[in-house]
């Protein structure tokens, strides 16, 4: 069993280094800039700050907020206790979220959110994650970075990608079930 676990954390971490490749890049400028709505609809990779990582997750959550009980919200903050500045945005999307899959090193108590399964990370390389996937008939949208090492905490890089493409928010979301398929729902492939 610890091997298959080992095989699919590297299948993942081999999917967002072969994704990240693929696409065009763009500045931090433009994840800052650019309007929320001709953001919906890019796919490119970066290399970002919190900031601007926090604006792109914001459009993946309102799509979920809009969307009630029409998909799949795969989060991961990392570790539990960075939810606490996102309570109250996360109350709304987890409510309107068919399920709520947060991902985190459980490093304070969880908060009380509807529709929340809890996958602890702690051990595993998914802690060097930042990722949202929003997944259901209508909606896939893949936020996928991992924090570029040796940066002080006040000053987190990632890097990674944003895409709407259906087949990567298919793809991340499978990996995530056969990482822990008693916990992560088996998504439906898309059309």
């Amino acid at each position: 069993m610890k091997s298959k676990f080992k095989s699919s954390l590297e299948v993942f971490q081999e999917f967002h280094k072969r994704t990240t490749e693929k696409l065009p890049r763009e500045s931090e400028a433009f994840g800052l800039q650019v309007d929320s709505q001709t953001l919906a609809k890019m796919t490119f990779r970066y290399s970002f700050s919190v900031s601007a990582m926090t604006r792109i997750s914001h459009v993946i959550e309102n799509t979920v907020r809009r969307s009630p009980r029409v998909a799949d919200l795969h989060v991961s903050f990392q570790y539990v206790s960075r939810v606490a500045d996102q309570y109250g945005r996360y109350v709304e999307v987890a409510e309107n979220a068919r399920a709520l899959i947060l991902y985190a090193v459980k490093d304070a108590p969880l908060p009380d959110l509807a529709n929340l399964t809890f996958v602890d990370t702690e051990g595993t390389t998914l802690v060097d994650y930042w990722y949202l996937v929003a997944y259901g008939p209508g909606i896939s949208m893949t936020l996928l970075a991992q924090e570029i090492p040796g940066r002080s905490k006040r000053s987190r890089m990632y890097e990674g990608f944003y895409t709407f493409e259906p087949a990567i928010a298919f793809d991340v979301a499978q990996i995530m079930h056969d990482i822990f398929p008693t916990q992560v729902p088996k998504p439906t492939r898309p059309d």
